[in-house]
């Protein structure tokens, strides 16, 4: 049998592709390595002796677009579904080592709230966030219409067209320009609020504001504005809710399944060869991989261009994780469910400096014991120096490990102090981890950072491969992280399928 598509890995993004095609009659095969959908946006369960068991959130734990109109909201439309999210207030509480500042999702609250807490060089202030909503709002319109971005051929270019607006002139000068030149434009020199932009473009961008591109750090600085949502029973119910989907519709869906190679015949990719040696052919194959694994996965096939793209795209960061059962009674009556920690000002970012707290409310009882909340924590971190640990020995490794989840304990802790006293399970993550259940390279999670020259038209699109017949969709490929953003590449994707 000949598939239509074959699609390599369950993340968010191959699983909205596998489950638009599948409803549209596609002979869709969709594999995956792993015994849960989700890949980066996932969870897994840890039993406790008692029977009783925690859920913990792997990677994302707080997510967007699924407000109307959002790429979640369209896809749901789309297949007949219904994911369980509900909507949140806030995004977040983040705290600052002299201040806390809390993410409202309502604009008036947000401004309000922006006020009190930056009240140095205020006007200024005020002006730089108009004008990042004002910059959030054209690009939020743009993909609305599902432009094709980037525009990769000849009927790309004449499909943006109709997307295309006289307000979008008014852009074009801020295509090579970053957030730090759009602060020093504000002539915004207030450290607090410079460490904030930074911390929030970390999590939502993965560069500081000086590296970030504009038009994509705007519409990153522009999240909670637009709604933020928690996945009821977890990060991982989102991917299920699809792969349900992709079933019902014909689709297969197949666990253990790990890709070995992408096969290529005559130029063309034709179909893939599993670790068992298991052969199958599509006429699409479509990989949910990093540039870094498609040129594995094609080996001697992978084009230079290809080649060269993995050389030159700037090394991704990785994550360290704490998962942590605890008494409910760490958490204190109306606590925020989301934290963002900033330890110390004027230090590098990630590494433990700063760190994302994520709970799960406590009405979701499904999530923990009676009595409990599950915790995720993570921080971002450099993948090399945790392979070298690992190749030093197990004590090294687990050497380093302990240190790193006293970090992200000691940011914790700010958020919500005394945590340590109240800790019944932990257990750490690193980007070995990740790479072990993900197979990402070196465990590099969190897609790429937009930079001016990885962001927009120069962003890698759905053909860069430069193998006709394979298409590359998540993290690495246009728009970028969030499972919003490999949604939206997803959808753009499928109808780049269906034009033929």
């Amino acid at each position: 049998m000949t598939y239509d598509a074959i699609i390599i890995g369950a993340g968010v993004g191959g699983l909205t592709t596998a489950a638009l095609l599948a409803r549209d009659g596609w002979r869709v095969a969709l594999l995956e390595g792993h015994i849960e959908p989700g890949g980066c946006a996932s969870s897994y369960r840890r039993k406790r002796p008692d029977g009783s068991s925690y859920v913990f959130d792997v990677g994302a734990t707080l997510f967007g677009g699924f407000q109307p109109g959002g790429a979640h909201d369209w896809v749901a439309r789309r297949l007949g579904l219904r994911f369980p999210v509900v909507p949140l207030e806030s995004a977040m509480q983040v705290w600052l080592p002299d201040r806390t500042v809390t993410r409202y999702g309502d604009p008036a609250a947000w401004r309000a709230e922006r006020a009190r807490a930056f009240p140095a060089q205020a006007a200024a202030a005020e002006r730089f966030w108009q004008n990042q909503e004002g910059v959030a709002d054209i690009a939020w319109r743009f993909a609305a219409r599902n432009p094709p971005m980037p525009p990769e051929t000849a009927g790309d270019l004449l499909g943006l067209i109709p997307a295309m607006r006289p307000e979008m002139l008014g852009l074009l000068p801020h295509l090579e320009r970053t957030v730090g030149h759009e602060l020093r434009r504000h002539r915004l020199t207030d450290p607090a609020l410079r460490a904030f932009i930074d911390a929030q473009l970390l999590i939502s961008a993965q560069v500081p504001a000086d590296e970030a591109a504009w038009l994509f750090g705007s519409v990153a600085l522009d999240l909670a504005r637009q709604g933020v949502f928690y996945a009821e029973g977890g990060a991982w119910s989102i991917a299920r809710t699809l792969a349900d989907a992709l079933i019902r519709d014909g689709g297969e869906l197949r666990y253990r399944a790990w890709v070995d190679q992408i096969l290529v015949a005559g130029g063309r990719a034709v179909g893939v060869r599993l670790a068992g040696g298991e052969e199958l052919r599509a006429r699409h194959v479509i990989a949910g991989q990093t540039v870094w694994d498609v040129a594995r996965l094609l080996g001697e096939a992978a084009p230079r261009r290809l080649l060269r793209l993995a050389k030159e795209t700037p090394e991704a960061w990785g994550a360290f994780t704490c998962y942590l059962g605890v008494d409910a009674a760490a958490v204190p009556a109306g606590h925020a469910e989301h934290h963002q920690v900033l330890l110390r000002y004027g230090e590098p970012l990630g590494e433990g400096n700063t760190a994302f707290i994520s709970l799960h409310p406590a009405h979701d009882t499904s999530r923990a014991p009676a009595g409990q909340r599950a915790v995720t924590i993570s921080t971002h971190t450099r993948v090399g120096p945790w392979w070298e640990a690992r190749a030093a020995g197990r004590a090294t490794y687990v050497e380093r490990k302990g240190r790193w989840a006293e970090r992200l304990l000691d940011a914790a802790e700010v958020a919500l102090p005394g945590l340590r006293g109240h800790i019944r399970y932990q257990q750490s993550g690193t980007p070995v981890s990740f790479a072990r259940y993900t197979r990402r390279a070196e465990g590099m999670v969190g897609g790429l950072g937009q930079r001016p020259a990885q962001s927009g038209f120069l962003s890698l699109g759905a053909r860069a491969a430069g193998v006709p017949g394979l298409w590359l969709v998540g993290d690495s490929a246009f728009p970028g992280q969030s499972t919003a953003a490999v949604t939206q590449g997803a959808i753009r994707l499928y109808r780049a399928l269906r034009r033929g």
